[in-house]
């Protein structure tokens, strides 16, 4: 089984038809990350987002399917890369066996204030977006006026397709704040590949070359420190499954048949 996670401020809508070739060679189950997309809760508090409620969450949905006896792939997109190589080392403890992580554009962060400069490069938008009170007005805005504001996503972002775009907006300033400081903002990864490495599970670190968001150098870093982690990169930038959603589909359906390179 391939299990699809989106990145933050995302849903499933962004894995396109490019990725429906993976049903022929496995059973492919796409998850949006809780608190987004159709995942999208109202929540009494922060409690809800910690990197353990989004954990759980997905391993739920893994224990309880009907395929939940099927040797797991997890492939993730930015914040969901991260919550993929997370939530394969919490599910290895449990009666979900894993096969592998494929980690698209994962922004692994040793401090907050490296995950902080790293969005910065991604421009002044981004920046503006990720934290503060601008951004709290705009989410709190967008909250009451969701429909409209699906729209606007779309008039700002001509270069996403329609639907990435308008499901952007589908989510609470609390699940977005939530994801951006359990996940994207901690080194919860650094555990979770020790995890993953004690038991051999294969990991894929996949890079766009002119992504201004990973550590440079720290994913070969990382592969020359774990022998089951190998580091690629590609042409493009932090979007690498919008950008090149062919080549994506097809690296993962070669690791899955046992072939990361």
């Amino acid at each position: 089984m391939v299990v699809l996670l989106p990145g933050i401020a995302a849903s499933g809508s962004f894995y396109g038809a490019a990725f429906d070739r993976l049903g022929d060679i496995a059973t492919v189950v796409v998850i949006d990350p809780l608190g987004f997309g159709h995942s999208m809760v109202e929540p009494d508090s922060e409690a809800l987002f910690g990197i353990s409620d989004h954990q759980n969450a997905i391993i739920d949905v893994l224990s309880s399917s009907c395929f939940a006896s099927r040797p797991v792939t997890l492939v993730g997109h930015s914040m969901g890369a991260s919550l993929a190589i997370i939530t394969a080392a919490g599910a290895a403890d449990i009666a979900v066996t894993v096969a592998g992580v494929i980690a698209f554009d994962a922004p692994l962060f040793v401090s907050e204030q490296e995950a902080r400069q790293r969005v910065a490069g991604m421009g002044w938008f981004e920046t503006l977006l990720a934290a503060g009170p601008i951004a709290h007005l705009v989410c709190s805005w967008m909250c009451r006026h969701r429909l409209f504001a699906s729209y606007v996503a779309v008039a700002l972002n001509p270069s996403l397709p329609v639907p990435v775009a308008r499901d952007g907006v589908r989510h609470t300033w609390l699940s977005y704040t939530g994801a951006l400081n359990s996940i994207v903002m901690s080194d919860d990864w650094l555990p979770a590949l020790d995890t993953l490495g004690q038991r051999n599970i294969a990991v894929l670190l996949v890079n766009g070359i002119d992504d201004p968001v990973p550590a440079p150098g720290r994913a070969d870093r990382l592969a020359c420190s774990y022998p089951n982690l190998t580091a690629l990169t590609h042409k493009g930038g932090h979007q690498l499954p919008l950008s090149d959603p062919d080549w994506c589909a097809e690296t993962v359906a070669r690791a899955i048949n046992g072939d990361p390179s």
